[in-house]
């Protein structure tokens, strides 16, 4: 990124404290501003490597030529560039999935109605890459991506039906695992276990009167290894699953359940296997929850409460509408913590008039207009599956037209973190199992300069990185008229190291209470 921009860094130096100072929950330490080239509209993108830094990529919205120019940089963990390089992709091929693990970045590559495809492997350490060229052998709706040892697993649908392609990078070769071409199924989840080199695929297969989930592990030849079928309660649908290892035998599943096949989350369920048995599955309703509804305002969840205790009183249970996508299960101090957060796809119409052969008609069409988020929930579980705590945090006027994850995460000893990023602020909450240490705030996203002023903002991501530190990211157009030798307007693309003190936010508890 050298030839493209200049860079300008500014250390902002935690403050001295002394025994009585109260310090923020979140502070700014580094930020970094690159100045792209004006006459490049480039998208940014930022993965954190934990330790090992960042890697920083950009590539030209309207590349010239075709081709897409990549330019990636690796920086460490005090912003500095460890190294810069430039990879051209051909024309004819789109970024479709992405999977990283310790050592490297993968990027599946795919073509418009083409069986051809390519995975782009990048080192960390070094930045080299190698480009490996292939085939999925179908035409394949792509839901999923994960990579194990020198096989990478590409997961989708062909006419309604789960399919995984295994690829080879040191042959060359694909093939379709066994057992899986199932009507009525999809992909849940695939779960690479590094350790035992097995696949678990984790199938939602849904029948007209119950579904279940099934677990297929494979080895890392593409043999079947188990076929494991968990089913569903009498009134109870399992919806999704994620896998935590106990142990070489055991584990736990979670998730999230139905009822009746019905498509919106009513509460998680835990399920603990023992090989090819189940030794028990405990459902947990969101209705009795502790902390569920609290991201709402006092009267409304008052209105819900009272609901619940209606409907309960004629027998019946009240229905939530809420669809949930889970994060990875985190395995903290013999609890098991599992986050879901809560959406809705939204639309919008479009009128217009139309002339016919017996004159003007009026004609809607409903657009999708992305998923809207409301509330993360919590919860955390012990090895004999029982709820232990739960938590929410709430989501307000967050946006996105792919599902991705809207809160990141970071667990601080018996504290948990909550972020979210919204316009020019990042929103927190600590938690301690179902206590709020710290409630809802918003801090800014600072700049450098004391009379910064941001006139637009475009993209704040963040991302938990390592120990203690958040890395948020984003584009900025900043005015400043009153400080000598700053440019008056400028545009940024800013990295800045956040840290978070979840000790300050409990000692301002105990200060409230007191």
């Amino acid at each position: 990124m050298k030839a493209f921009f200049t860079t300008s860094l500014l250390l902002l130096l935690l403050c001295c404290t002394t025994a009585t100072t109260v310090w923020a929950q979140l502070d700014q330490v580094l930020r970094l501003e690159i100045t792209p080239d004006e006459k490049e509209n480039k998208l940014y993108n930022v993965i954190s490597l934990k330790e090992k830094g960042l890697l920083v990529s950009s590539q030209s919205v309207y590349p010239e030529g075709g081709n897409h120019t990549w330019n990636i940089a690796r920086y460490d963990t005090m912003l500095n560039i460890m190294w810069e390089k430039t990879y051209i992709i051909k024309a004819e091929y789109s970024p479709t999935k992405v999977f990283q693990n310790d050592n490297f970045l993968y990027v599946l590559l795919t073509q418009n109605q083409s069986l051809k495809m390519s995975i782009f492997r990048l080192d960390f350490l070094n930045g080299d890459s190698e480009l490996v060229e292939g085939s999925l052998l179908t035409y394949l709706d792509i839901t999923h991506f994960k990579v194990m040892s020198n096989t990478a697993y590409i997961g989708g649908r062909v006419k309604y039906r789960p399919v995984v392609v295994a690829f080879n990078f040191f042959d060359k070769r694909s093939r379709i695992l066994p057992a899986m071409y199932e009507a009525n199924s999809e992909i849940s989840e695939l779960e690479v276990d590094n350790y035992e080199n097995t696949l678990d695929v984790i199938l939602y297969n849904i029948n007209r009167r119950r579904s279940d989930l099934s677990i297929k592990s494979y080895d890392y030849g593409g043999r079947l290894l188990k076929n494991m079928v968990v089913p569903s309660n009498r009134d109870k649908t399992l919806q999704t699953g994620r896998i935590s290892p106990l142990n070489e035998d055991e584990h736990f599943l979670m998730g999230n359940y139905s009822v009746k096949n019905s498509p919106y989350a009513q509460g998680m369920y835990i399920a603990k296997m023992n090989g090819d048995e189940q030794e028990f599955i405990k459902y947990y309703k969101f209705n009795d929850f502790e902390n569920f509804f609290s991201f709402m305002k006092p009267r409304r969840q008052v209105r819900v409460r009272n609901r619940i205790v209606k409907k309960r009183e004629r027998g019946k249970e009240y229905q939530l509408r809420y669809r949930l996508m889970l994060h990875d299960i985190i395995e903290q101090d013999d609890q098991y913590i599992l986050i879901g957060e809560a959406f809705y796809p939204q639309y919008r119409s479009n009128s217009f008039y139309g002339y016919g052969y017996y004159g003007g008609n009026r004609y809607s069409d409903r657009i999708f207009d992305g998923y809207k988020y409301t509330h993360a929930v919590v919860c955390g579980f012990d090895k004999q599956g029982n709820l232990l705590w739960d938590n929410s945090f709430g989501i307000q006027d967050f946006v996105s037209y792919q599902l991705v994850e809207a809160v990141k995460v970071a667990v601080d000893d018996d504290k948990i973190v909550l972020v979210y990023p919204h316009e020019e602020t990042l929103n927190t909450k600590i938690i301690k199992g179902n206590q709020v240490v710290k409630d809802k705030e918003n801090y800014p996203i600072k700049t450098n300069f004391e009379h910064d002023k941001i006139v637009d903002s475009e993209d704040a991501k963040v991302s938990e990185w390592y120990g203690k530190y958040f890395i948020t990211w984003g584009e900025q157009e900043i005015n400043n008229s009153k400080d000598v030798g700053v440019k008056s307007t400028r545009k940024v693309f800013y990295l800045n190291k956040i840290t978070y003190q979840t000790n300050a936010a409990t000692t301002n508890l105990q200060e409230q209470k007191q």
